[in-house]
């Protein structure tokens, strides 16, 4: 309980440092958006902002180059790694059809008790990247 509180402490801190400081913060008719990976829902809040939690999940699509099928990758930050930029991020790609991506999503956040209020804002972001990510399909020439 005294480590929760700490944490606590010291997320209010960071956010209180870099609620109007940051990279990745911009603003657009009066409202402060934020281009964090690691932000679902692109608001600039405590609980969506990627680098003032330990834990954090982002959500990226799939390069159409370098990928044969429709996906998304899932990025999520390492807890106690926050020293070590190279190991600080784990890379999940999921590249079946839908259904099943999302499904092992949903298992990834909720087995692994990894922030469970992300969950539905996670599964609505990969969503709606999966619906819009059409690839052209290829046409075969018969001889």
């Amino acid at each position: 309980m005294l480590q929760a509180a700490r944490n606590m402490r010291a997320n209010h801190l960071l956010w209180g440092i870099v609620r109007n400081n940051n990279s990745f913060l911009f603003k657009q008719k009066g409202h402060r958006f934020s281009k964090d990976p690691f932000n679902l829902t692109g608001k600039n809040t405590l609980r969506d902002n990627g680098l003032v939690q330990k834990k954090a999940i982002g959500i990226k699509t799939l390069d159409p180059k370098n990928s044969k099928g429709v996906g998304f990758h899932v990025i999520k930050k390492k807890v106690g790694k926050e020293c070590f930029p190279a190991k600080a991020v784990e890379r999940i790609t999921f590249t079946h059809c839908r259904p099943k991506n999302l499904r092992k999503l949903r298992n990834v956040i909720c087995k692994t008790k990894y922030r469970r209020e992300l969950k539905m804002l996670a599964l609505r972001r990969a969503s709606a990247m999966q619906k819009n990510d059409v690839r052209p399909k290829t046409k075969e020439t018969s001889k």
